[in-house]
């Protein structure tokens, strides 16, 4: 199958977590009475969905500038980890297809293709693939927070739709614990996400992530003495 199909059909599994989370979004973008082009202009400049829902929320309270700046910042520093693990694939790769990559690059097609790495024969079937699953988040997230904004100005309030986040989350993760120590670093931050979550400014998130990444290097080592 041409890899540029596969990487957009790598997506369709974890559709059921992506609809609901635009569907946030954009009723969201309509509960904080934004214009629809400015919705429309974040949504596309932005394009990052755990962001742009704590900008919003910070902006609904006249945060100061820098905080919310700030707070996006922070919530966006797991795309550095994401790219480095990303870029041997795209060494050799046109500069549009690298500008568009560092783009498009999401928590859902960085999970694609973490979990069909060992599919590609060359880099340019991961490109491919990787074209094709950017393609699919951006078809999918811009209808749905389309629809979400929409859908915000009518929908009642006994119907909430803030389970989607982690359950976006939640149908990525799943599918790539391949071995137990997966598994051990998954339990650890999933406990680590819950304590830290009061630290202040979302830095739970960013801690999070780098104690993770560090119960990982350790298991990797002993594994390695092993």
């Amino acid at each position: 199958m041409n890899h540029l199909k596969r990487g957009f059909l790598s997506i369709l599994p974890i559709v059921s977590g992506i609809l609901p989370f635009g569907a946030v979004m954009g009723a969201t973008f309509s509960d904080a009475q934004l214009p629809f082009w400015q919705a429309l202009f974040m949504n596309v400049t932005l394009y990052s969905g755990a962001a742009q829902l704590a900008t919003i929320e910070l902006m609904k309270l006249k945060t100061a500038v820098f905080v919310v700046v700030g707070t996006g910042l922070i919530i966006n520093i797991r795309f550095l980890l994401y790219s480095a693990a990303l870029a041997p694939y795209m060494q050799k790769a046109p500069l549009w297809l690298r500008i568009f990559s560092s783009f498009t690059l999401t928590d859902q097609s960085y999970a694609a293709m973490s979990a069909h790495a060992d599919s590609f024969e060359t880099n340019e079937d991961a490109m491919r693939f990787y074209l094709g699953s950017a393609l699919g988040m951006l078809f999918f997230w811009h209808t749905s927070t389309l629809i979400g904004f929409v859908f915000g100005n009518i929908a009642p309030a006994s119907l909430n739709l803030d389970y989607a986040v982690p359950l976006s989350f939640v149908a990525l993760m799943i599918p790539s614990l391949k071995t137990n120590n997966h598994k051990i670093v998954a339990l650890v931050s999933s406990l680590l996400s819950l304590i830290l979550y009061p630290m202040p400014l979302r830095t739970g998130l960013i801690t999070t992530a780098l104690l993770s990444i560090g119960v990982a290097w350790f298991l990797i080592g002993r594994r390695k003495k092993v």
